[in-house]
Order: C-alpha cells, then structure tokens, then sequence
C-alpha cells in the first residue's frame, strides 16, 4: 500500500511538472479576450480555451496511463484488477482521442465561419 502510495504522488509531481511545461509551450503570451465583437475574436477565445482543455486533457490521460500500469503490476493476475487496469487504459485513450479534438475545434469553426 505505501509503495502505491508513494508511485501516486511521484506521478502527481511529475504530471504537474509537466502540465506546467505544456502550458508554457501550447499558450505563448495568450490570455482570453475580454470583449469578443469580431469573427476572429471569437476564434481567439475558442483557440485559448480549447489548448487549455488540450493540457488538461493529455495530463490526467497520463496520471491514467501510469495509475493503470501501476494496476496490472500490483495485480498479480487477479482478474478483476486487470479488468480495472484495462478500463483505466481505454478511459484515457478516450481522453487523448478528445483532446486532440479539441485541438481541431478551432480550426474547423474557422472553416464553418469564414467558408
């Protein structure tokens, strides 16, 4: 239980390292726009909001992926754990498939707007 524990809040700290590096990467010198009254002010807002939701997303994937395979480690090929483990792995390809389409919203809302 102590070494679960303690592989918990390794991977907190290393995904809020890394939450904050992705941050710093995916939103160079943005900030939400306070008055939105153009097209392109809109697709401003969406841009921000959905690589915010785009860090988000990919960092609790990854707590995800490392809480899984922890799970099928300590299993010891009890049935139900792997089936948890196997669970915990879909629910965060789930998770990075949304994340990426996040990533698209923006761009296709351009498309819709602008034609």
């Amino acid at each position: 239980m102590k070494k679960t524990i303690a592989a918990f809040l390794i991977t907190l700290v290393l995904a809020v390292t890394m939450a904050s590096q992705a941050s710093a990467i995916a939103t160079p010198e943005r900030v939400i726009p306070t008055g939105i009254t153009t097209a392109q002010g809109f697709i401003d807002a969406l841009r921000v909001l959905t690589d915010w939701l785009f860090v988000i997303l990919v960092v609790i994937a990854v707590i995800f992926i490392v809480l899984a395979g922890l799970q099928f480690i300590t299993g010891g090929g009890d049935p139900a754990a792997v089936s948890a483990a196997r669970t915990k792995l879909i629910w965060a390809a789930v998770g990075i498939g949304v994340a990426l389409l996040a990533r698209g919203l923006p761009d296709a809302v351009d498309n819709l707007i602008r034609g």
